[in-house]
């Protein structure tokens, strides 16, 4: 048996265990945080096996999976958000603003 197959076969049981979490877990971020570290352990396995079988083809399959998992996690955040979600945004786009001016009063100081 193969380091790499051995590898495989625990990233393999910590995603069994994160699925758990994902589905028991009491809140929402605990389950967006499981859901984003079976993506991440799937990735890996991903890419073990590519290393394993000397195929690069794997790597398309690894990108897809990441592409996936960013905008499912997006997804679920986007679900989230509260009902004057539109507020919250306005907030978070003028936040840059107000750092340039706080930090170009604490230069003139």
């Amino acid at each position: 048996m193969s380091i790499a197959l051995l590898i495989i076969i625990v990233l393999g049981c910590l995603a069994l265990v994160d699925l758990i979490r994902a589905i028991l877990g009491p809140t929402a971020v605990d389950r967006m945080v499981a859901s984003s570290a079976i993506t991440t352990k799937g990735l890996a396995i991903i890419l073990l096996l590519a290393v394993a079988d000397s195929n690069l083809a794997y790597i398309d399959v690894a990108l897809v999976l990441a592409l996936c998992g960013f905008v499912g996690l997006l997804a679920l955040l986007r679900s989230l958000l509260p009902a004057d979600a539109d507020h919250l945004v306005k907030e978070i786009a003028e936040r840059p603003a107000q750092l340039v001016r706080y930090a170009s009063r604490e230069e003139s100081k």
